[in-house]
């Protein structure tokens, strides 16, 4: 399975930006006469955790959390930018061994 996540910090930000760069990709597809512009592509799991400061761990995080208790060995996870994911090496590690036996 292909998944996508996307983070913005404040309520003030929007997740568009990222959004295009995952439409660029192929992970995401416009639609039109929608409000958010874009739907996950066939195949494709989008999760987003709008509003959610880097300061909270990624395994933390609402949205995130649901990746890593429904991600399974073989899929794929996608991030538009990598500093969305994760602000420093603890939290880099701990997403990379999640899961890890």
């Amino acid at each position: 399975m292909q998944i996508v996540y996307s983070r913005v910090s404040t309520a003030t930000q929007s997740l568009l930006r990222q959004r295009h760069i995952l439409a660029e990709a192929g992970l995401l597809v416009r639609t039109e006469g929608v409000a958010e512009g874009f739907r996950p592509a066939d195949g494709v799991l989008l999760f987003e955790d709008p509003a959610t400061t880097s300061k909270i761990p990624a395994l933390d995080r609402p949205a995130f959390g649901k990746i890593a208790a429904s991600a399974h060995p073989g899929d794929t996870l996608t991030v538009s930018e990598l500093f969305r994911l994760c602000r420093d090496l603890l939290d880099i590690h701990a997403v990379r061994t999640w899961g890890c036996p």
